[in-house]
């Protein structure tokens, strides 16, 4: 599993990168960067299951990011995070082919449950040391009940 969080703000970027964290994946999957220019450049030389990408920052965006991804890693799914909500943004994302919209502020909860639901089931438990029952949980609340 590889993620890559874009985000201008170092305060987003660490929340996002600690909610990561918390659902289960290790620092050595996630890859952060604050500007258009590098996680392009990340783009081209890592394969990434998920993006996390801000809209609007200075430099190339979001919008700009999302669009070359989908060129050089189509199969990588991609949530937009950003404080506008404007629907031409939104539909724009749309048509690009973004997975999913967060916008800023994110409640913690929702922000796990749209991570959860755009990355592959995470069913092994990879550090028993840190022993993660949310993670499970989670897991669980996704699979249709047997009883």
């Amino acid at each position: 599993m590889q993620v890559l969080v874009l985000d201008d703000s170092d305060l987003i970027r660490k929340i996002l990168v600690d909610i990561l964290l918390d659902i289960g994946l290790q620092e050595s999957e996630i890859q952060d960067t604050n500007n258009g220019t590098e996680a392009l450049q990340k783009l081209n030389s890592h394969t990434f299951d998920l993006l996390l990408l801000d809209v609007v920052m200075d430099g190339i965006g979001g919008i700009a990011v999302l669009k070359e991804s989908k060129k050089i890693q189509p199969k990588a799914k991609v949530i937009m995070c950003s404080t506008f909500s404007k629907k031409d943004i939104v539909k724009k994302a749309i048509d690009l082919g973004v997975d999913d919209f967060v916008v800023k502020p994110f409640e913690e909860r929702r922000l796990k449950e749209t991570l959860l639901r755009n990355l592959p089931p995470m069913i092994i438990i990879r550090d028993e040391a840190h022993q993660r029952p949310h993670l499970l949980q989670s897991i669980f609340r996704r699979l249709p009940r047997c009883y």
